[in-house]
């Protein structure tokens, strides 16, 4: 095979020999761009498919999985949630505002795809350093593309995270999740029914932008990205907003067997993939396709990844309903081609033959790679408790101001005024708390949804790293009371040919895995985001999850801050491993590392939700918060910041690890606030469920003060001047966006 010509779309030579052995010829362009695209990392998930087999998608609540557009999880006797969470990271750093905003128009298709009404969005960003003007650019047109999407379409951004770090200055990560509300007997699913279908196209006219957009997020970055430009899509959100109501209607009114929203690689992948779920084949007629260009190739259509489009497979007795809707929803659709027997992707225009390849050469027989890796050891030892050559130089205030100083410790309000957070009326905790609250308005539940994705203690030890990820979740949901239901990720990470990258990942993905099958936490939906490199230097390991869980009883939920004076502060969770491992002290002041990243106290973690549920219940709490980024003292700082008059008194027992106490992220832990009076049902209901608990002090007005012994049993004491350090957190960011440019 060695006069094979070079690919025209960057197909490596040893696939392209594949692909000739498949075919028994060379394949036309037409069908190497058909190859290009659904062989690409981006969609047959060739370097991660044999390791996502360790996730289990299983269990009792589980309506749809892996496969579908979204997974769906039932949430009550008669309904279900659709969630999933995707990456735009390429196309977010060549053109951010539009990266960004078609980042959030395919996540919401996704969902509306299953018949789900989407009723929330969250976002994980994860940008360089500030101080760079390029990712202050990139920054804020991400925002502003992510709001204007979000606001434009009526679906609120209720949360999410933001982390500032110069090894992203080159490879930016935006990703999206959304949720949506279905009723169980009217979920719609990408599989098509045994019968006679006709593939009717739904919405935007297709276009140039984004061709090739599939194989392009499958690659790393090297030199100018300006070339790449017409590679990104074009948003469109009030196209979107007419779309996404006439699928719901087709759904609602049974008029489809199966739908598939168009997104990466665009018409191809939505066909040839329906085509595969049936076992049959399917014939498109690109010169049917609704064009803005009639110019336009027969593989730039099929490649084209133009915004605002569905692939329906309908029985012919419903075309014309559907087109009657159409035509009143304002958006374009035509019938396109068909469902065949023949198991064969056929691409024509007009009488014309551009195309035909066995739909299994293009899914089954796609390439699967169990790349090598190179094991490199856990970073850090177990902890070391006192750090005698840091603690001389800092302070526990000092190193407190450090942390609150900066844009990754202080409020990401400015993020949030960005965003509707309230439109939709579902809102019951929105942005600026650690988990969201939506209201099922249907029912008397919400959901709760929660998002970790720190890369520090991933980059530490992948595997324990990333089942800490997890357990951060689960823990701010059990904050509220709520229980998981299941778990989508989004998985970022560098070049999968380079062993150690692949390492990073296998062992991510198992320490995930693990935790989930611990926690009986079903993962329905997920993404790998491969190639975040530029030049030959990667992103670290960055696996993103949202778990969603259940809260039985909204109105009674505990809020993520307090206003009261007086009230008690506790602490419930394990204090075995207060290791500063991975934790933000960690990543800004290397001089606190050398510790290994904590271990889960698995069993305290899974007493936490019903404790939490019990006095929520009893109504028994005013305010509860997860331990998380920065520790102890930066979440009680946020538990109370809301409300600038409002800080804590505390007085502790003697410390062993007083840096460990204050700073380690280690999750299982929740700050609980309550009336005195509370105090003996809420130690009776910690001794019932086996928990810890440990009384800090109260929250006091103007005043921020902490008292404790050391280990060698001498008095210390952090007083802060409230409102400066309340300021200092919540200008930590937005002081940055407001002077510089």
């Amino acid at each position: 095979m060695a006069d094979i010509p070079a690919s025209r779309f960057r197909i490596p030579p040893h696939e392209m020999e594949r692909i000739v052995a498949l075919l028994g010829r060379l394949p036309n362009i037409t069908e190497e761009a058909v190859f290009s695209a659904l062989w690409s990392e981006h969609c047959s998930y060739k370097s991660s498919r044999i390791h996502l087999r360790k996730f289990s998608s299983k269990g009792p609540r589980v309506l749809m999985g892996p496969g579908e557009n979204a997974g769906v999880v039932r949430v009550t006797s008669r309904l279900g949630i659709a969630f999933k969470m995707e990456s735009h990271n390429h196309p977010s750093y060549i053109e951010p505002f539009q990266g960004a905003a078609t980042g959030v128009g395919g996540i919401l298709r996704d969902i509306f795809a299953m018949g789900a009404r989407p009723i929330a969005l969250t976002n994980s960003l994860v940008m360089g350093s500030l101080r760079q003007p390029r990712q202050m650019t990139l920054f804020r047109r991400v925002v502003a593309g992510i709001g204007a999407y979000g606001n434009s379409i009526g679906v609120p951004t209720v949360g999410g995270e933001i982390w500032f770090d110069e090894r992203y200055a080159k490879n930016i990560l935006v990703n999206a999740f959304a949720v949506g509300v279905v009723p169980d007997d009217a979920i719609m699913s990408a599989i098509p029914p045994d019968k006679p279908l006709l593939a009717v196209y739904l919405g935007n006219k297709t276009g140039r932008d984004g061709v090739s957009g599939a194989a392009m997020a499958s690659r790393s970055f090297s030199g100018e990205e300006a070339d790449l430009r017409p590679q990104v899509q074009v948003a469109d959100p009030f196209v979107g907003k007419k779309v996404m109501e006439a699928t719901l209607s087709i759904i609602r009114q049974g008029l489809a067997g199966a739908i598939q929203d168009m997104g990466a690689a665009g018409l191809t992948s939505s066909s040839v993939e329906m085509a595969d779920k049936a076992g049959k084949g399917i014939e498109i007629d690109v010169l049917k396709v609704p064009l803005r260009d009639p110019s336009m190739e027969p593989w730039e259509i099929l490649l084209s990844e133009s915004q605002e489009r569905m692939l329906l497979l309908v029985e012919e007795q419903n075309v014309g309903a559907i087109l009657d809707l159409a035509h009143e929803s304002q958006v374009a659709a035509a019938v396109i081609g068909q469902m065949i027997a023949e198991p064969v992707f056929r691409v024509r225009k007009g009488p014309s033959l551009f195309g035909e390849v066995p739909v299994a050469a293009l899914t089954r027989d796609a390439p699967l790679y169990d790349r090598p890796q190179k094991t490199r050891p856990p970073q850090g030892s177990p902890q070391s408790h006192l750090h005698p050559s840091a603690s001389g130089s800092h302070s526990i205030a000092d190193l407190f101001l450090r942390l609150i100083e900066h844009p990754n410790g202080g409020s990401a309000d400015w993020i949030y005024r960005q965003f509707d957070h309230e439109v939709g009326t579902r809102t019951l905790l929105g942005p600026g708390h650690d988990v969201a609250i939506v209201d099922l308005k249907e029912e008397d539940r919400a959901i709760a949804i929660a998002q970790a994705g720190f890369s520090h203690p991933v980059s530490r030890d992948p595997g324990r790293g990333g089942a800490l990820l997890l357990a951060k979740t689960v823990t701010d949901l059990a904050a509220v009371g709520a229980w998981p239901v299941g778990v989508t990720d989004c998985l970022n990470f560098g070049n999968p040919e380079r062993p150690e990258t692949m390492n990073d990942f296998v062992q991510a993905v198992t320490g995930i895995a693990g935790a989930a099958r611990r926690l009986a936490i079903p993962v329905v939906s997920g993404n790998v985001s491969f190639y975040n490199e530029t030049d030959g230097v990667s992103i670290p390991p960055t696996p993103i999850l949202a778990t969603c869980g259940v809260v039985a009883a909204p109105r009674t939920a505990p809020p993520g801050s307090v206003r009261e004076e007086g009230l008690h502060l506790a602490l419930a969770g394990s204090l075995a491993d207060l290791s500063l491992g991975g934790s933000m002290l960690d990543w800004l002041l290397p001089e606190f590392g050398g510790e290994a990243v904590p271990d889960v106290d698995w069993e305290t973690l899974s007493r936490l939700q019903p404790f939490v549920s019990a006095l929520v219940s009893g109504r028994r709490l005013r305010g509860s918060r997860a331990v998380g980024r920065g520790g102890l003292l930066r979440t009680l700082l946020s538990f109370v910041a809301f409300h600038r008059d409002m800080g804590v008194y505390l007085r502790l027992p003697s410390l062993e690890n007083p840096l460990g106490f204050f700073f380690s992220e280690a999750p299982g832990r929740i700050v609980l606030a309550y009336f005195p009076e509370e105090e003996k049902a809420i130690r009776e209901a910690a001794r019932e469920f086996g928990l810890p608990i440990l009384l800090l002090g109260q929250t006091a007005l103007h005043r921020f003060s902490v008292h404790y012994r050391d280990r060698e049993n001498k008095d210390k004491e952090i007083r802060l001047p409230l409102a400066s350090i309340a300021q200092k957190y919540l200008t930590a960011l937005t002081g940055q966006m407001e002077t510089l440019p």
